[in-house]
């Protein structure tokens, strides 16, 4: 062992003497004497154990954010190794030594390599560090991962029992950064590609289920309404199918008058010590108030359409199963909501999708908007001055379905 050692030593010396002797290569390039008294230095410190544990990795931190990824290496020297990924730059001890993309291959990696070191032990986590591989690197990220390399590739682990001397701090202390913390939510996911058949596939579903939702909520609520005031509900159906105009114009000046009604009520309340009490009850009260009515009114609207089809089919000689308010209003509710469902089924034609949700919207806007002038109109159902109700005359239902009369026979002894 001694002799070897000493050949080394004869070697490295030889290396530095011929430095500034060194010939030309056979290719005609030349190497220069600073970078042969370099290797020199470096093969004697190889052989003589020079500086053995300066770069031994004694503890380590992490810290993971959605713009930061930091891995931190106390040495046993005293010094630190900070690499970074920060903002589109790797640092290395603060410096900038390349680019990655944000969310890219190099980053994403980065993320996972430093996640799963954060729980595990320090000689480990630099046994991971060293031999960590990104596959497909090109460009800038290829340029960056050798710098991270470089700059892991000669660090190594003390012993159990130097690392303990060298920094005895605690295990909670040297695996979580102070200044960020790593938890669960600071690490961002690592974004997957889906297949671009099944995307289309989901979104169509997606939006099928939506509409689907919507339909049954409103249907439940339709079927409840009538359940438990249907006259109030044929009232305000009566009145927007008789009073259409009308009941559109009053729901556009209610739509316009209500951050004005709303404000009248707050400065009323304002002045008296009950009021002032009773004002967040009011403002609450006032805009269920308000929801109620526009949704009561489409749902209305909904009873009003279902029930003109019905009867004209009807009046036509079609049978019609459930001519009732139920069915009405499930028949009403499969016209309004449509146009959404078609464009939920449509939304893989491109432009097409915009002309039907635009459609639909406007149906929709207009159903509500006329549904609440029928609903201010009616005072909720409690008026039947614009739903078009006679009395002793037939509803148009007996009116469109009943057959012509037969002509009577002639009396005896009438002559024709």
């Amino acid at each position: 062992m001694r002799s070897h050692t000493r050949s080394a030593v004869v070697l490295g010396l030889a290396l530095l003497t011929a430095a500034p002797l060194a010939a030309a290569p056979a290719d005609g390039s030349r190497v220069s004497p600073s970078r042969l008294a370099e290797q020199g230095l470096l093969f004697l410190k190889k052989v003589l154990h020079v500086q053995q544990h300066h770069d031994d990795v004694v503890s380590h931190a992490i810290a993971l954010s959605s713009r930061d990824a930091t891995l931190e290496l106390d040495l046993a020297s005293g010094r630190t190794r900070v690499v970074s990924l920060r903002g589109g730059d790797v640092l290395v001890d603060g410096a900038s030594v390349g680019h990655y993309a944000a969310g890219g291959a190099l980053d994403r990696a980065w993320r996972k390599l430093l996640a799963d070191g954060a729980s595990a032990e320090t000689r480990g986590m630099v046994a991971s560090a060293r031999t960590w591989n990104v596959p497909g690197l090109a460009g800038d990220e290829l340029a960056a991962k050798q710098q991270i390399a470089a700059a892991l590739r000669d660090l190594t682990t003390a012993p159990p029992a130097a690392a303990a001397a060298a920094a005895p701090v605690p295990e909670s202390a040297r695996t979580t950064f102070p200044a960020q913390p790593l938890t669960a939510e600071s690490a961002p996911p690592e974004p997957q590609a889906p297949a671009a058949g099944s995307t289309g596939v989901q979104l169509l579903f997606q939006d099928v289920r939506n509409i689907v939702a919507v339909f049954v909520a409103l249907a439940m609520l339709g079927f409840g309404t009538v359940f438990f005031a249907r006259r109030y509900v044929e009232v305000i159906a009566d009145t927007a199918s008789n009073a259409f105009g009308r009941s559109l114009v009053v729901g556009l000046l209610g739509q316009l008058l209500l951050l004005p009604t709303l404000a009248m009520l707050i400065v009323g309340l304002i002045f008296t010590i009950v009021g002032i009490l009773l004002l967040p009850f009011a403002i609450l009260a006032f805009v269920v108030a308000v929801i109620a009515a526009a949704l009561g009114g489409y749902l209305a609207v909904a009873h009003a359409v279902g029930e003109t089809w019905s009867r004209r089919r009807m009046a036509s000689g079609a049978f019609v199963r459930n001519p009732n308010a139920y069915g009405y209003t499930f028949t009403g509710l499969v016209g309004l909501l449509g146009l959404w469902a078609a464009a939920a089924l449509f939304g893989w034609a491109g432009p097409v999708v915009f002309m039907f949700r635009a459609a639909a919207f406007i149906v929709t806007w207009l159903a509500a908007t006329v549904g609440f002038g029928a609903v201010l109109l009616s005072r909720a159902g409690l008026r039947e001055t614009f739903a078009g109700r006679h009395a002793g005359e037939l509803s148009d239902e007996y009116l469109w379905a009943t057959p012509p009369a037969t002509p009577a026979a002639p009396r005896p002894g009438h002559r024709e």
